[in-house]
């Protein structure tokens, strides 16, 4: 499992922990409702420290008291994607979903893991459903992920369109930012792709990406120190890149 993947799964665990109160979709008690809650809370801090055995052991606890509980599910689900048991995580993930059906949070889960297994029309729909919830607190990062899901099924519009929900929910979105950035500057509006691309400096760190359309929009507006300094950070932090590729053939 690639680096990228692991850190988008552990953000999904931390939104996940956030978002859950009280565990959803069985029929237990008060009290029982506690116990379900302990072992799911100890499940995902044991899951955050990558101990996924021990992980396991709560949810199993867990489901032996509230089987149909929707969040113990999804919790199984992110485990078992962790740990490349992928048929078996989409299993969990499917239940959650029958579960818990309304779940943002699930169905942001779920959208995540169809996009790693490239099955990008199903995350759409996964993503698309999770993004109707108006209270959820991580819906600019789902009309974020959207986006880019758009845009890997050659729906360009609906892609810009989702950028611009993450952006207008969270004005530091810094991915959606960058992404308007590209998108305004193949549309030759150099003007508003400066603006997201400034905006996204401030908020988000320097990528291959970033400092491609940085030497670019340098270009447009004549300002040679600043391409100077982008193609540097090019050059030196992502020699092996397809942007830094593109750059040395536009020299």
């Amino acid at each position: 499992m690639t680096r990228a993947v692991l850190v988008l799964l552990l953000a999904l665990l931390v939104s996940s922990c956030q978002s859950v109160n009280a565990p959803r979709g069985g029929g237990a008690d008060n009290g029982t409702s506690e116990l379900v809650q302990r072992h799911l809370d100890l499940a995902i801090g044991y899951l955050r420290n990558r101990d996924y055995q021990r992980a396991k052991e709560k949810l199993a606890k867990a489901l032996d008291i509230d089987p149909r509980n929707a969040d113990v599910h999804v919790t199984y689900g992110l485990v078992f994607q962790l740990e490349g048991e992928n048929d078996l995580a989409e299993e969990y993930f499917k239940r959650a979903v029958r579960y818990d059906p309304e779940s943002a949070q699930i169905r942001n889960s779920y959208g995540a893991f169809l996009f790693s297994e490239k099955r990008f029309p199903e995350a759409v729909e996964q993503l698309s459903k999770a993004s109707e919830d108006r209270f959820y607190p991580n819906r600019p990062m789902v009309f974020e992920n959207l986006g880019v899901a758009y845009n890997r099924i050659g729906q360009p519009k609906d892609a810009e369109n989702a950028f611009t929900r993450a952006t207008q929910l969270n004005p530091e979105q810094s991915r959606a930012l960058i992404e308007l950035g590209e998108i305004r500057f193949d549309e030759q509006n150099y003007i508003e792709s400066r603006d997201y691309y400034r905006r996204y400096s401030e908020a988000g760190p320097s990528t291959a990406k970033s400092l491609w359309l940085c030497v670019r929009l340098s270009r447009i507006f004549n300002d040679n120190n600043e391409e100077a300094s982008c193609s540097e950070a090019l050059e030196g932090i992502f020699p092996g890149s397809d942007e830094y590729q593109q750059y040395k053939e536009s020299a």
